[in-house]
């Protein structure tokens, strides 16, 4: 594979650290409040205002796309931690903000 090549296919992989994904939740929930979520997504013009912002304040080059597919990602995210928390045995720690559960529950629910 040539440098070129390579390049490219880095190109493609954005990486989110935390800051960055609460400033999009953040800029998603204001977005959402203005009436520019009508539906079950944003407006395109949503994720390119999230693309620009964190753009300029982390100095990366974060696209819409990067944006709308890591909102995906959180999706899915939560609706594994909300099908976790209302399991029976398992909690959630507010503070440290993660699941909890017994061993007992644990190595139970692995099994399955």
């Amino acid at each position: 594979m040539s440098t070129t090549q390579n390049e490219k296919c880095k190109s493609k992989r954005f990486t989110w650290s935390k800051p960055m994904s609460y400033m999009l939740l953040e800029i998603l929930a204001e977005e959402a409040l203005k009436g520019n979520k009508p539906s079950s997504t944003f407006r395109s013009k949503s994720f390119i205002k999230v693309a620009t912002k964190i753009s300029q304040k982390f100095n990366v080059q974060c696209e819409p796309k990067h944006v709308d597919n890591h909102l995906k990602t959180v999706k899915n995210e939560w609706g594994i931690i909300t099908k976790l928390k209302n399991k029976s045995g398992f909690g959630w720690d507010d503070c440290l903000k993660m699941i909890t559960v017994s061993k007992d529950v644990y190595d139970e629910e692995v099994k399955v």
